[in-house]
Parts: structure tokens; C-alpha cells; sequence
């Protein structure tokens, strides 16, 4: 039995994923430029939310409000009942 279209006896597997072969179905081998390409890396972005005076916050299981930013761009002010946290503002949740 013959299969029409791609030789899948051409792909090989590497590292458990299809790898395409070296050579073009001519024969010829690949260019320089089409032989070890590679993805970037992945990016991670974490979106931190905009905190406003006197929104309901939680720090270390303990719910507080929100007072104002330090101004160092790392910390926050919060209240919990009659105390005030400085604390760093990506620990509020």
C-alpha cells in the first residue's frame, strides 16, 4: 500500500516531539538559515491591580483597607483594625 503526499517515514521524533527533516524533499540539504531555528522565551507578565484610598484589601489572611501608596513604588499603607501596615503592595491580594 502506497501513500500519496508527505513521507511520514521522513519525520523523526526528538525529545517526543515531530522534528522536520533535514533535508527538502528534493534531496537537498536545508540552508543554514532553516536548520536551528528556535522559539523565544516565554514571557511572564504580572499585572499588579491599581489600589485606591479605602478599598478592602488582604494582607497575610487578615482583612484591612487600603490608606496610600509610600511613593517608592514598592510599598503600600493599610489599615487592620486600628493599626498601620507598611507592607509591600504585591503581597495585597
Amino acid at each position: 500500500m502506497r501513500i500519496v503526499g508527505m513521507n511520514l517515514c521522513r519525520l523523526r521524533k526528538r525529545n517526543g516531539r515531530h522534528v522536520q527533516p533535514t533535508t527538502t524533499s528534493s534531496g537537498e540539504p536545508r540552508k543554514a538559515s532553516q536548520r536551528n531555528t528556535r522559539r523565544g522565551a516565554r514571557i511572564t507578565v504580572r499585572i499588579t491591580p491599581t489600589w485606591r484610598a479605602g478599598d478592602n484589601v488582604q494582607w497575610q489572611g487578615r482583612d484591612g483597607v487600603y490608606r496610600r501608596d509610600v511613593g517608592d513604588g514598592e510599598h503600600a499603607e493599610i489599615a487592620i483594625g486600628e493599626r498601620i501596615y507598611r507592607v509591600r503592595a504585591r503581597e495585597l491580594g
